[in-house]
């Protein structure tokens, strides 16, 4: 083979591979769209959840300064508040299907109970009681707490607030306490709005914590003597198991888990 064929060769050679080389598309990354709408839906939810907090921590205390029940005479007011509690009912019914929430309704305090608040904190003042008729709101979550609060809000008049979200109390233990005014009986009622963990903390590990600080302090009482050195640190550290329950149950709702 001479010289002339070599190169002639060579050059179609040369000619082949430059059209492969242009012919041969560019690879690129795959493109994962289940990743990136993955992403946008937990930045979503992050987003609402910061709403919904910041919502909660925007809902103030307060009180109505007028706050009295329609009734003067004990014996009135109770039986009122025992036909509130029925409206009570149907109202809380209506905000937890709204809401996704539970409801609790316990028994109307006792005539007993009652009649002894009236005389021991409201300075004998029967139209100042306003928790004879009640009920509870439990909210899995933070979201469908504020919902609830908004709905009832809404079916009712709010007369006082207390958000111990914003403000808990020494032990550690956060809720939304409200009065309301309900729109057919007009009789002052008690709801409280709870998250779930909480609740269950307060209904349980805290209430035990609670019975062995008060049989201290009663026995105390009995003896009429201050609490020694001791029964305080026994105190404290029993408050600072409280406080702890309470706090890593609230911290875990500052962590919802990505839709």
């Amino acid at each position: 083979m001479n010289i002339k064929s070599v190169l002639r060769t060579s050059f179609v050679l040369f000619c082949m591979i430059s059209r492969s080389v242009v012919a041969a598309p560019a690879i690129t990354p795959a493109f994962n769209t289940h990743d990136q709408s993955q992403t946008r839906q937990t930045q979503a939810s992050r987003k609402a959840f910061q709403r919904d907090l910041s919502g909660l921590y925007s809902i103030q205390s307060w009180k109505d300064d007028n706050l009295r029940q329609p009734f003067n005479h004990f014996d009135a007011l109770y039986l009122a508040a025992t036909n509130a509690q029925i409206e009570l009912q149907t109202l809380l019914q209506t905000v937890s299907l709204a809401s996704a929430t539970n409801i609790i309704i316990p028994d109307i305090k006792s005539t007993q109970r009652s009649q002894q608040k009236i005389t021991t904190e409201l300075q004998g003042e029967t139209n100042k009681i306003t928790d004879i008729a009640r009920g509870s709101i439990v909210a899995k979550d933070i979201p469908a707490l504020v919902q609830a609060y908004e709905l009832l809000a809404k079916e009712a008049t709010i007369v006082s607030v207390k958000n111990r979200f914003k403000k808990p109390t020494p032990s550690g233990y956060r809720d939304l306490n409200v009065l309301v005014r309900l729109p057919h009986s007009q009789i002052i009622t008690e709801v409280q709005l709870h998250l779930d963990e909480i609740s269950t903390i307060k209904n349980g590990p805290e209430h035990d914590l609670y019975e062995k600080i008060q049989h201290i302090e009663r026995l105390a009482q009995q003896q009429q003597r201050p609490l020694s050195e001791f029964e305080t640190t026994q105190i404290n550290k029993l408050r600072q198991q409280s406080h702890q329950l309470y706090q890593t149950a609230w911290l875990g709702y500052l962590q919802p888990q990505a839709a």
